[in-house]
């Protein structure tokens, strides 16, 4: 039997996201480089930047939504909807079959 090709709090797709070479130093779960640009300056006000997102999940980022990937779990015989960081690809968290995470009855949101 195949083995699943994600992880929750493992970055999917392992080869990077947005072609950009994403690391994990701490492993499954830990924070996600390259992280967020955050301002040196106290003093300055920038409305909009990296860090006004509503979500922050654990890889570091701030974002507005999550980026729904759909995939198979073989532990389970079931579509699987993987709910990503839409920066890095991190999985947060998985919703199973895949059709749940696409109805405002079953998620009304999807937060991260």
């Amino acid at each position: 039997m195949p083995s699943n090709a994600w992880e929750i709090g493992a970055l999917y797709p392992p080869d990077g996201l947005n072609g950009i070479a994403w690391s994990q130093p701490a492993g499954v779960g830990g924070q996600v480089f390259p992280g967020p640009v955050t301002s040196v300056s106290y003093f300055e006000t920038t409305p909009f930047s990296e860090r006004s997102g509503v979500f922050a999940p654990f890889c570091g980022h701030s974002v507005n939504a999550p980026l729904i990937q759909k995939e198979w779990d073989y532990t389970t015989n079931s579509s699987v909807a993987l709910v990503c960081c839409p920066e890095c690809g991190a999985v947060c968290y998985t919703i199973e079959p895949f059709e749940d995470a696409l109805s405002t009855v079953m998620q009304p949101q999807l937060p991260l």
